[in-house]
């Protein structure tokens, strides 16, 4: 951890920063391995990994301070974490960051949604004032011990209030002080586009595969404009498809075999984990 690139260092270079997400410290590790310079804390993967429930607000802020601090503790690099809507008023987002902040955790990012939030794909979301998130930004902010922290002002409101109030939105939170702007769900590169002119911040986006979002390259998203690139539920998507498969052999077939030349054998697992570190 001492060696860690403070996340802030790393978007002042030339380029986009990707940070593939994960739901627990095994991903971060893995993603780490790949070579990434960051990773991703997905609240969204959290709930279903740590509760098996959707994302609708179910997990707290303790709950999600301790998966994070897991993750942070397995890695070297920056984690940027999922920090809904600081859960509750300005009060708890003063709480919220402390506690982040402590974990170790880099980056967070606050959404202007209500308590309790919804994913950002769902439908039904409704959204805060733009003059209360503003407030919590700004609060949030204030109670950070150290710059390097960052704090993302996210905006949900494509979805529901349309691509104008998203960047009117997006506009409020960089004027308040966030140090990068995330519009959620963009549906185009024509929007990506009109975000990344009238918004004049640093920009983060969150690629969800099997929505309305584009499918572009890292390359593709670096030229739009943007600073920070996340796929929060890939890895996530991908583990429950896979297991879901192992376990449907698993009972069809009284057997794993099909599945064994895609495993780690376990001598290479444990080796990953590290376990010369302690014999």
């Amino acid at each position: 951890m001492g060696n860690r690139v403070p996340l802030k260092q790393l978007l002042q270079r030339e380029g986009i920063v990707v940070a593939p997400g994960c739901h627990d410290a095994l991903g971060a590790k893995i993603i780490e391995s790949a070579g990434f310079d960051a990773v991703y804390m997905t609240g969204n993967g959290t709930s279903a990994s740590a509760i098996g429930k959707p994302d609708l607000g179910f997990l707290t802020m303790t709950e999600m301070v301790s998966r994070a601090r897991g993750i942070v503790s397995a890695v070297d690099i920056p984690v940027i974490s999922d920090a809904d809507t600081g859960y509750g008023n300005r009060n708890n987002v003063i709480r919220t960051v402390q506690e982040y902040e402590a974990s170790g955790v880099s980056a967070i990012h606050l959404e202007d949604q209500v308590t309790p939030k919804k994913c950002g794909a769902m439908s039904g979301i409704e959204l805060i004032s733009i003059e209360e998130h503003v407030d919590k930004i700004q609060a949030a902010i204030q109670a950070r011990k150290d710059e390097n922290f960052l704090i993302i002002g996210r905006s949900d409101a494509r979805g529901t209030k349309g691509l104008a109030e998203a960047i009117e939105r997006g506009k409020a939170y960089a004027a308040a002080g966030a140090d990068l702007i995330l519009i959620e769900m963009l549906e185009s590169v024509d929007e990506m586009k009109e975000v990344a002119r009238k918004i004049d911040a640093p920009l983060m986006f969150n690629y969800v595969e099997h929505t309305k979002i584009p499918n572009l390259t890292i390359q593709q998203f670096q030229d739009l404009g943007f600073k920070l690139l996340a796929y929060p539920l890939s890895s996530t998507f991908y583990y429950a498809k896979t297991m879901m498969d192992l376990m449907r052999t698993l009972k069809e077939t009284g057997s794993t075999e099909s599945f064994q030349e895609q495993m780690l054998k376990i001598h290479d697992y444990e080796k990953f984990l590290g376990i010369e570190k302690y014999r």
